[in-house]
Order: structure tokens, then C-alpha cells, then sequence
């Protein structure tokens, strides 16, 4: 699962949130909210690498590490989609 800390929580601790950072993103918070994302320079650049940041994939032809992004965030959204529908 991505880790999600506070802005605060960020600054507080900076180095080691910036080695985490290089490892798997990390999404900021702000008033409990998701703010902005902290990635490697390495996926940054990977990611913007396209002059077209849209792109389509045939199943299966998905880079591995984009894929586990996406499946991290979607088992997340879905986990915090079924929290909210038991309250």
C-alpha cells in the first residue's frame, strides 16, 4: 500500500521520507486530504518522458512498475470506498 502522511509529518522528518520517496511514492496530506505526490526523479521523468502524458496499453502490455502503481492505488481507493459505505 502507498504511504500517506501529513505535509507536516513530511517536514518533520524530511530525510527519511526522501529516501522512502525514492523507493515508492508518497502522497502528501494536507488538512487530511490528499495534497500532492513525492516521486523519485527517476519515475518522474519516466513519467513524463511521453510529450502526450496519455497512453494506452494492450493487456499485458503495461510496464510492471506502472502496473503496481495503478493496482496499489486501486486496492487502496477500494478499501477506503468500502470503509466509507459500512459508516
Amino acid at each position: 500500500m502507498a504511504k500517506s502522511i501529513s505535509t507536516t509529518e513530511f517536514m518533520r522528518d524530511f530525510g527519511k521520507y526522501h529516501d522512502e520517496a525514492r523507493l515508492e511514492p508518497i502522497t502528501l496530506t494536507k488538512y487530511g486530504r490528499p495534497s500532492v505526490v513525492v516521486v523519485s526523479a527517476d519515475l518522474y521523468e519516466r513519467m513524463k518522458g511521453n510529450s502526450d502524458p496519455r497512453r494506452a496499453y494492450a493487456a499485458g502490455e503495461m510496464p510492471q512498475d506502472l502496473a503496481d502503481m495503478f493496482l496499489t492505488q486501486l486496492e487502496a481507493d477500494s478499501a477506503e470506498f468500502k470503509g466509507t459505505k459500512d459508516d
